[in-house]
Parts: C-alpha cells; structure tokens; sequence
C-alpha cells in the first residue's frame, strides 16, 4: 500500500485491530503515520514507536481490555480510542476506569474514525513530565496518572492516583477521611467513610514493601491518614 513519508511523530499512530482495513488504513494513511499491529502485539509496539493515539478495536472484548490495562501501566503517553462490539457495554465501562480517553461501540465509519483520531491528535498536548515525590525511589507521574516506583510503572486507577496526589501535595500531614472524601469523591459524595480505608488497603499494596505492615502511609488512630516523607523503619 502507497504511503506518504509523514516523518512526525506527533502524527503518528498505531492502529491495532485484528483483521486489517484496507478502506480505513489507505483513508488515514493518506495524511497520517499510521502502524498497522496485531491486538496482541499493540503494547510492544506502543513501547517500540511511541505513538501520540492508538486505536484498539478488538472483537474480543476481554482482550481488548486486558491490552488496555497493560498499555496503562507500561511506559506510554499515548491517547487510547478503545472500540468494542456493540454489546460489551461493561468492558467500555471499565476502560474508562483505567483511563482511555475514548471508549466507543463499533464498527465506526471510517470517516467518523478519521474525525475522532485527528481530534485526539490535536488535543495531545505537547509532552511535559511532571512527577510528585511519594517516598525513597517513588513518584507519581501526573501527566499519565501512574506510579513510578524503582524504575517500574506501577498501574493506578483514577480514583487511587487522585487519592496518592492528595497525600503527596501534602506530606507528614495527617488527613481526615472526610476531607479525602470531599477532595477525592467530591463534596457531594455521600458514601460511607470506609469507601477511603478501601482504597488506601489497595494504594498501600502498591507503595509498600508489606501493606500489611506500612511504612509510608499510615494510619493516624481517631483521625485518618497520612504520607511520611522518610518511612518509619529509617527512623
């Protein structure tokens, strides 16, 4: 297929489906870099071409899902336009939890692909790394909303990135679950109190060397919690 030399990668983008195009292939290339990949094989090369979208259309569901996580926690910037049957209402739900910036019911016509993937291009902001020291050797990377921890990303859904951001913009300070509640959930949020200790069980499994046993975020008894600076065992 005749392709032009874009040579740009702000243009660039992988498209992963598992049966090829040709209609919506020749229609992007014509003023795209387009990649054409496998599903299975979309997080490699999301790594090896660092694209600014990817578009996964995958009939299975599930795997389309699992790839999704997967290209969250790896080393990716990318916007993802997830696409699925018609009926996997649940796992376009889910996708959005673990941040895709479109979770849509397919087939699309192509030129309603085209459209949606040249106004995500034009939203990609230019990249700027942005990091909030958590503790020895993490960060949290606000730009993609995930974790940093000994040279590995470590996945967070929203709501954990939100709640890790809290702690870190304000560290060694002791946090009421009312007021997490209120700048996490918002302050119409009417859930139970214990929705926090949830979710600070889940952001401990991922900071801590034995969440069982926490060294970074602790529990303040009659209070709620707070992120220490220097963990407790270096004291």
């Amino acid at each position: 297929m005749p392709k032009r030399d874009v040579g740009s990668a702000d243009q660039r983008v992988l498209f992963a489906v598992a049966s090829q195009s040709l209609e919506v292939l020749e229609t992007l290339t014509a003023d795209l870099d387009l990649h054409h990949v496998a599903p299975a094989d979309v997080v490699r090369r999301a790594l090896d071409l660092q694209p600014r979208v990817i578009v996964l259309a995958d009939p299975d569901p599930v795997r389309g899902l699992r790839a999704v996580q997967r290209l969250r926690s790896a080393n990716t910037d990318a916007r993802i336009m997830f696409i699925t049957p018609l009926s996997a209402e649940h796992e376009r739900l889910l996708a959005l939890a673990d941040g895709v910036e479109e979770s849509l019911a397919g087939p699309l016509a192509p030129s309603e692909l085209v459209g949606r993937v040249r106004l995500m291009l034009r939203r990609a902001r230019p990249w700027r790394r942005q990091r909030l020291l958590v503790g020895d050797q993490m960060e949290l990377d606000l730009e993609r909303r995930q974790l940093l921890r000994d040279g590995d990303w470590v996945h967070l859904r929203p709501k954990e990135a939100s709640l890790l951001e809290l702690f870190a913009r304000a560290p060694g300070r002791a946090l009421t679950r009312q007021h997490i509640l209120e700048r996490v959930w918002g302050p119409r949020h009417s859930g139970d109190p214990r929705t926090v200790d949830v979710h600070v069980r889940w952001l401990r499994s991922k900071i801590e060397p034995d969440p069982h046993d926490p060294v970074w975020l602790l529990t303040v008894r009659g209070v709620g919690y707070r992120l220490e600076t220097v963990p407790l065992t270096k004291r």
